[in-house]
């Protein structure tokens, strides 16, 4: 069985700091495969950070989407995943 890694993080006094702090996170997660994809909602300031989480996400390789309908999230990973079908 693999062991998950810990991410070691400094605090984040700053709400723009702590979003980042998020999105950097959810990359990781998706980067040593623990998600496939990672919804981030909630987010202080999503709307100041999106330009840096989405070149962050591009450096990373990592697709990106910002959805807005009242509030606004991140979705990193990939929009569709195929799943292997169950032998029956």
């Amino acid at each position: 069985m693999d062991t998950a890694g810990i991410l070691r993080l400094p605090n984040a006094d700053d709400p723009l700091d702590a979003d980042l702090r998020e999105v950097d996170v959810a990359i990781e997660m998706v980067l040593r495969g623990a998600a496939i994809r990672v919804r981030l909602v909630g987010l202080h300031a999503a709307d100041a950070i999106a330009a840096i989480a989405l070149a962050r996400a591009q450096v990373a390789g990592v697709e990106f989407r910002v959805e807005r309908d009242g509030q606004t999230r991140f979705t990193l990973g990939p929009d569709s995943v195929e799943l292997p079908r169950l032998k029956r």
